[in-house]
């Protein structure tokens, strides 16, 4: 629930003053904040009111945290002593809330690393941008500008094993020996920009797809051995 964001503010929306300084145009939608505070490069969201003045009043559902559907599929392939099982993961029709964008692509502190993205922010000689410029983030709202598409395929488990021969079992007086490799959370197919689609910070009902400073699920591969005597 949120603004729907509309891109930046451009020269276009502002009456130029004597003084050099810009002034918005009186039949243009402020972003949230006092209309003389905002200048050119300035996040820009829609006014679904038509009042000319974004606040709550112009916030509606900007997106979806449940997925349409979600499953696992799951093989097992034998050929000879090879065991193979593989399973997978996925979720469709669901949005993720970056929020973590909200942080790290707003300009504001220096002291904090910024991603890549905010490289191509609004400047006099880039305009032909949607990310606002330095400090123009406006007020720090949830909007559709950081909703992202959290659909995903992942390879959740892969178990790959060999059952040594019984000669050789024999040998060693056991009854079984077999050795595995076993990965975790080895690829995912997915367009969200984010560590992890499959995101949970609050592991609440009523916060689902919400992604701050969130954890990835680690890749994992882990090498064994069962023994039966």
């Amino acid at each position: 629930f949120g603004y729907i964001w509309e891109g930046v503010y451009q020269y276009e929306d502002f009456d130029l003053l004597p003084s050099g300084a810009y002034q918005l145009k009186d039949n243009v939608t402020t972003n949230g904040n006092s209309r003389a505070l905002i200048q050119p490069g300035d996040i820009k969201y829609k006014d679904l009111n038509g009042d000319l003045v974004v606040n709550d009043l112009d916030r509606t559902v900007i997106g979806r945290a449940y997925p349409i559907h979600q499953g696992g599929f799951s093989n097992n392939f034998r050929y000879k002593s090879f065991d193979l099982n593989v399973f997978l993961q996925w979720s469709y029709g669901n949005d993720i809330l970056n929020a973590n964008r909200l942080l790290f692509e707003s300009g504001t502190r220096p002291y904090l690393n910024q991603y890549a993205s905010f490289e191509d922010r609004w400047t006099p000689e880039n305009t032909d941008t949607d990310m606002f410029r330095l400090g123009g983030q406006g007020p720090n709202a949830y909007s559709s500008r950081i909703v992202e598409d959290g659909s995903y395929l992942r390879l959740k488990t892969i178990d790959l094993g060999y059952t040594l021969p019984g000669t050789f079992m024999n040998r060693l007086k056991l009854n079984t020996a077999r050795v595995y490799v076993s990965a975790q959370n080895l690829f995912t197919l997915t367009k969200y920009s984010g560590f992890d689609p499959e995101v949970a910070v609050y592991y609440s009902p009523l916060t689902p797809g919400f992604d701050y400073s969130s954890y990835p699920r680690p890749k994992t591969i882990v090498f064994g051995l069962n023994v039966s005597f």
